[in-house]
């Protein structure tokens, strides 16, 4: 069974190098590629990932109350928080809300796909 995944980074050419990397990875099948989180939680109950890939910093929302809701809406998805740096707080507050883990942007090309499949084999990072 292929690892649903749901990208969600104002950067196009990060979204595009995610889906680039995932997409020659069996294991995972990206179900939507999105420049913008206005209607999130919409957009996660029409895709149905298992697996929610979200830049920290998404223009016009309020990334803890969005993961608040998408978890409210959807429990069973994990959100994992992508971000150019280590703000301890600010990681904090979202895996508080509900997110299962963060990645720092420098590593997705090495640690992407390990990171995915341990998400999904415990539920949490």
């Amino acid at each position: 069974m292929r690892t649903r995944i749901a990208i969600f980074d104002d950067n196009k050419n990060v979204r595009n190098s995610i889906v680039l990397l995932l997409t020659t990875d069996p294991a995972f099948e990206i179900v939507g590629s999105y420049g913008s989180a206005q209607n999130f939680v919409e957009k996660v109950l029409q895709s149905r990932p298992d697996v929610i890939l979200m830049d920290i910093e998404m223009p016009g929302i309020d990334e803890t109350e969005t993961i608040r809701q998408v978890k409210k809406e959807v429990p069973h998805v994990q959100v994992l928080i992508q971000t150019v740096f280590e703000d301890e707080d600010r990681i904090h507050e979202l895996l508080r809300a509900g997110a299962s883990g963060y990645i720092l942007k420098s590593g997705l090309n090495q640690s992407l796909r390990t990171t995915i499949l341990e998400l999904i084999s415990t539920g949490h990072l």
